[in-house]
């Protein structure tokens, strides 16, 4: 039987013991130490009169000790996509210190209360509006939903930019180890609360996106920093997936030797190396290579856009499906495979209630149950969900991605990993636009 969830104060105040003593005195201090994060507390925000939310862009897992450096002083409610408190100690820890879970691309009404319930106290709302980490250092845009409740409460509004976390922690690269550099950060800009009483929702959004814009590859070629790492292309290959030469699909792959630092085709050959800097150059002069990723990603993304135009489109894999079995823990549940159109994702295959799967952490079956089988208790189903009702993906590039049903059920399913940027890309081509 399931583990009964242990009921929080979510949006509460937050404990001084568990945010200042435990999470700002140690747990921040020891990580800064150890990425060499480099930031000071803003007196302005300090002197700020609530509420306030406090918006950055979101690089990497560091963000949030990123911001605690740059508002340290002054508590806040970290607002953090719901897979974060899935880990044991953490997600228990983070809501005893105030943090806020929130479904990721699916409307929350639980989160939305506990963030109104920070704004009406005159408190501090930490927001990474873009819901997901960024995939090549860009900012990605979002809806106003930040904005109308700014305006709603009367919030001051200060945008904070992170330089250095995404090079240090790239989203497609494996947590550790980290390529050890320099993260900095600063509030970029402030925006008092007396000024977005007198401001349309309309206006406080198009100030949130035009502050929130910012981009790594920018201040890579503007600041030369230097991020030194073993192995620095390994995952590239899951988000750089078309060869900028020849340009067929799922051929480039990682180079297993020297530094580590190339992907390279295994179709013609191309080779492309990732420099410290976080930038891209080719490794000979017959290669050929886009000097950033954003600029990759954004090239394949029209390459897919052309592909969905042509018509008749569909792709089909192979899945494991996962559900939830308890509040930490996934469990498989079935196998079949998941087909992809212009207008829906389907899974096709077997499935059953998640009490009887076989969990895994970390990869592998847990304890007592690992030699449980599913036959017998998986049934033949068909799962579909309707890609213009989806806002994104939730991703793990090289592995997964999840999405919600209708009912509110959260289905993970494991895929031939390189694949997963593609899915992405259609569900951000052709889903609901923010």
């Amino acid at each position: 039987m399931a583990k009964k969830p242990k009921e929080y104060d979510i949006g509460c105040v937050p404990s001084n013991w568990w945010y200042h003593c435990i999470g700002e005195n140690i747990l921040v201090s020891l990580i800064s130490l150890f990425t060499n994060i480099k930031v000071k507390p803003d007196p302005d925000y300090l002197k700020e009169e609530g509420p306030i939310i406090v918006i950055a862009n979101h690089q990497s897992y560091l963000d949030p000790m990123v911001t605690s450096k740059l508002t340290r002083g002054r508590a806040g409610n970290f607002v953090t996509g719901e897979f974060v408190f899935r880990k044991e100690p953490w997600g228990h820890w983070f809501k005893l210190g105030g943090a806020i879970p929130k479904k990721q691309f699916v409307v929350d009404t639980i989160a939305v209360k506990a963030m109104m319930k920070v704004m009406k106290r005159k408190g501090v709302l930490f927001i990474y509006p873009e819901a997901t980490r960024s995939v090549d250092g860009s900012t990605i845009t979002f809806d106003d939903g930040v904005a109308k409740m700014a305006k709603k409460a009367g919030a001051a509004i200060y945008i904070q930019h992170i330089h250095g976390a995404y090079l240090t922690m790239p989203r497609w690269a494996k947590l550790l180890p980290i390529r050890r550099g320099k993260i900095t950060s600063e509030f970029a800009y402030k925006l008092p609360g007396s000024k977005v009483k007198e401001m349309t929702a309309e206006e406080i959004q198009q100030y949130i996106l035009d502050g929130i814009r910012y981009d790594e590859n920018d201040y890579a070629r503007a600041n030369h920093p230097v991020h030194k790492g073993k192995k620095l292309a390994k995952g590239l290959q899951n988000i750089g997936y078309i060869c900028p030469k020849c340009e067929k699909e799922f051929t480039v792959q990682w180079l297993d030797e020297g530094r580590g630092d190339c992907v390279r085709c295994s179709s013609c050959g191309n080779t492309i190396r990732y420099l410290p800097s976080g930038l891209l150059e080719p490794a000979t002069a017959e290669d050929k290579s886009f000097d950033d990723l954003h600029k990759w990603t954004c090239w394949e993304k029209e390459k897919v856009a052309a592909e969905l135009a042509e018509g008749g489109f569909k792709m089909e894999l192979p899945a494991d499906l996962h559900k939830k079995f308890d509040e930490l823990t996934f469990a498989k549940t079935g196998n079949g495979k998941v087909t992809i159109t212009p207008t829906e994702i389907v899974y096709e295959g077997t499935d059953c209630d998640a009490a009887l799967g076989i969990p895994y952490k970390s990869g592998k079956p847990v304890g007592k149950y690992k030699n449980r089988s599913l036959e017998g208790v998986s049934k033949p189903v068909t799962q579909v969900f309707e890609i213009a009702t989806m806002r994104g993906l939730v991703t793990s590039y090289g592995k997964r991605f999840e999405i919600y049903s209708k009912d509110g059920e959260l289905f993970r399913f494991y895929v031939d990993g390189q694949k997963v940027y593609k899915i992405h890309l259609i569900v951000e081509l052709l889903g609901k636009q923010t």
